[in-house]
């Protein structure tokens, strides 16, 4: 299957690397389906989350706990139903990212996105926590603009 995207041309993807949101990210309900594309940059903890119906949207994520090893929450009952999780080692947990400018990069602790890698279901939903921000700040320090977030692996 061939998907058109904006910042990344034309990708050729397999059916079973279709992520399907039975719970939709939060502003894109009619969007439901994406692919998750790797950084070219193996050491990168930045991934993207390009949508399969919308060439125009995609999004930075990485895993949470790379940059909030303290990160924690329980995901509830209706969560491991709705997404058919049958061993934990199958959740996968990303945060989208915002990038403003080059020492101005949050990420929403609030909202994650919660994968099924077994069998590519997919879920954001907001935590009741308010210790978690929707724009947490990523950088400790001013960073220079080396991130290289533009760069993935077909």
């Amino acid at each position: 299957m061939v998907v058109n995207t904006k910042r990344f041309g034309q990708i050729e993807i397999e059916n079973n690397q279709i992520i399907v949101f039975h719970s939709p990210i939060l502003g894109f309900g009619d969007l439901k389906k994406y692919v998750l594309l790797q950084s070219e940059d193996k050491e990168s903890p930045f991934e993207f989350l390009q949508s399969a119906e919308n060439e125009h949207l995609s999004f930075i994520v990485a895993d949470p706990f790379v940059f909030f090893p303290e990160y924690e929450f329980q995901l509830e009952p209706h969560w491991i139903e709705t997404l058919a999780v049958t061993d934990e080692s199958d959740i996968m947990v990303m945060v989208i990212i915002t990038v403003r400018s080059a020492d101005d990069i949050s990420c929403n602790l609030k909202a994650p996105i919660i994968i099924n890698k077994s069998n590519n279901r997919a879920a954001q939903f907001v935590l009741d926590n308010r210790a978690y921000k929707t724009q947490q700040p990523l950088l400790r320090e001013k960073k220079g603009a080396d991130i290289g977030a533009d760069s993935f692996k077909k």
